[in-house]
């Protein structure tokens, strides 16, 4: 017997990768910031920092200028 399926409203797929997890913190984490020049690298950066964290990675590990 076929069931008959609808949705009524919006729907929101949200992944819960490592990649999207450091992606949302680093929104975070940039909004408030509000001393720093947002340049390419400034984001890149934060992104890496982010994804290291996400793997659970140590606080000087994450810091660290590479």
């Amino acid at each position: 017997m076929a069931e008959n399926l609808s949705i009524s409203g919006p729907v929101e797929i949200q992944s819960d990768s490592k990649q999207r997890v450091a992606y949302d913190l680093m929104g975070k984490i940039a909004y408030h910031d509000k001393a720093a020049q947002k340049d390419k690298k400034y984001w890149l950066s934060l992104y890496c920092q982010c994804l290291k964290a996400t793997t659970g990675s140590d606080i000087e590990f994450i810091l660290k200028e590479e």
